[in-house]
């Protein structure tokens, strides 16, 4: 049994496939974090060149910080998303001989198939604002802030036109499989060290994070003393570190365990939900209700590209989805010209 003190993966048998997709857990999870820092960078260059630009225009331009925020957003996320599209088109093509869209399901749908997609997305955005009704959403949330007269457009041309996409191929193409074969087949003890040196690269990262906040801390306040939360993360991370399996081992022991039960439809389709609640968790000021009302729709969205077989399915009721709920706030602002006074 060794160091991994957990079931192994159960044996394969004929009602079980041959893996799908082709790529492995692992693979996805460095290419989602590559884009992840493509977009950090990326926003951030666009940051500073939309604020030069500004300037350069019009002295007075940068007191407008919202359209330079959302300006610089838009253009980061955009090529931050693209550019790892890209990158792993090229990768999965290359390592694994897969036709790219044919691996992502990105399938084409009947005519009558469209319309009912395209009217789920109106059904359920009616649905989650009378739920909304019914659970404690704030008033406001950090995400309306960015909400003007001068950055509505372009908001709305950003969350219909251009997120949709790449959030579908990121959470059903991608994760949603991904989990759906880990599930399936489980973890053996080979796919499980092969994790150890991203584990290891992300505690080194994140040790030295905490590590410099702290001098930080000292530096700008010599009298303070260490948080204790923070020096138990520190040597957390340096445990991890060192012992990549006191992280690995048990979740592989759960993932097993899961897969025993033989259900890796409802397991992947609930975790990919949920992760995609949370990726908008900050832009909702992590207020429960509204984290929750996400994961809903996440759930919704992945059980869309279930039924349907199609990533473009997801795609189009999301597109929906998010098309109404800006078409509401076109009417309820008068074309996006008079918000909440709290909003601009």
């Amino acid at each position: 049994m060794g160091i991994y003190p957990f079931p192994a993966a159960p044996e394969p048998s004929a009602e079980i496939p041959a893996r799908e997709p082709a790529w492995t857990g692992l693979e996805i999870t460095v290419l989602i974090l590559f884009t992840a820092i493509a977009i950090g960078i990326l926003t951030l260059a666009a940051a500073v060149a939309v604020g030069i630009v500004a300037i350069a225009r019009r002295p007075g331009a940068i007191q407008n910080s919202e359209l330079v925020l959302v300006a610089a957003s838009v253009i980061g996320q955009t090529a931050g998303f693209g550019l790892g599209f890209g990158v792993t088109w090229g990768w999965l093509s290359a390592q694994h001989g897969v036709r790219f869209w044919q691996a992502i399901h990105w399938r084409k749908l009947r005519l009558e198939t469209i319309g009912a997609v395209l009217l789920g997305g109106v059904v359920t955005m009616i649905g989650v604002q009378l739920l909304g009704h019914l659970l404690p959403i704030p008033s406001e949330v950090p995400m309306d802030r960015l909400f003007t007269p001068r950055t509505a457009w372009l908001l709305m041309i950003y969350g219909v036109g251009i997120a949709p996409f790449f959030e579908e191929f990121i959470f059903r193409g991608l994760i949603y499989p991904s989990l759906r074969a880990t599930f399936a087949l489980g973890m053996n003890r080979k796919e499980l060290q092969s994790w150890h040196p991203l584990v290891r690269v992300l505690a080194a990262v994140g040790a030295l994070a905490c590590a410099w906040l702290q001098v930080r801390q000292r530096v700008l306040s010599p009298g303070a003393r260490p948080s204790a939360i923070a020096i138990g993360v520190f040597f957390s991370l340096l445990l991890v570190l060192a012992l990549p399996d006191a992280v690995i081992a048990p979740w592989g022991w759960v993932v097993n365990q899961l897969a025993r039960l033989g259900r890796p439809e409802t397991f992947a389709v609930a975790i990919t939900g949920i992760l995609f609640g949370m990726m908008h968790a900050a832009q909702l000021g992590w207020a429960w209700a509204a984290v929750l009302i996400l994961i809903l729709v996440g759930v919704v969205l992945t059980a869309v590209r279930v039924v349907t077989g199609s990533l473009m399915a997801s795609w189009l009721f999301h597109c929906a989805y998010n098309g109404i709920l800006f078409a509401a706030q076109y009417f309820a602002t008068q074309e996006f010209r008079h918000f909440p006074p709290g909003l601009h």
